[in-house]
């Protein structure tokens, strides 16, 4: 029972990123799908993007129990080299981004990230995020009997309003 809770917890953890939107995908010329790579490029998130993934990797992995730990991180790591690396995503990555900007937009914004400035919102980015999340894990740390609190009122409220179903 708790190795398949600590297989579903994975499977959650990582589901956020496959999921794909329930629409006609659209159609992109060649040259549209050139300008969203290579705005990535322009990012860098081709050469962070095994850093990324190895961060995700370790951070779920502390919701593992300890003796799981070390077995969950190889497998994910083994996994992820597989199936969720830059070079087997980038045509899905462009994808994303060629449906959000236009070529012309994502040309523009590969000249701001190849400047000295883009460069250095490129290189801070990850730690910016980083840090965002060590504060909100942090304030979600410093008032967790509140949230545990409105959480077991919310699902007594549940129960209550629930109908029982009659046969």
């Amino acid at each position: 029972m708790k190795l398949n809770r600590i297989i579903l917890i994975a499977l959650f953890l990582f589901s956020v990123a496959g999921l794909k939107a329930q629409t006609t995908a659209p159609t992109f010329t060649p040259s549209h799908l050139k300008a969203a790579e290579q705005y990535l490029v322009a990012t860098g998130i081709n050469a962070q993007f095994g850093d990324i993934t190895l961060n995700m990797i370790n951070s779920s992995s502390a919701q593992m129990p300890e003796e799981h730990r070390a077995s969950y991180v190889k497998v994910m790591q083994a996994f992820m080299a597989k199936y969720y690396t830059w070079d087997v995503l980038k045509d899905n990555f462009a994808k994303i981004y060629a449906a959000e900007f236009t070529e012309d937009e994502l040309k523009q914004l590969t000249v701001f990230y190849n400047s000295p400035i883009g460069k250095k919102v490129s290189l801070k980015t990850p730690l910016l995020m980083q840090k965002g999340m060590a504060m909100g894990q942090q304030v979600v740390t410093d008032h967790r009997p509140e949230l545990e609190q409105m959480m077991k009122d919310a699902f007594q409220a549940d129960t209550a309003t629930a109908t029982p179903k009659s046969n």
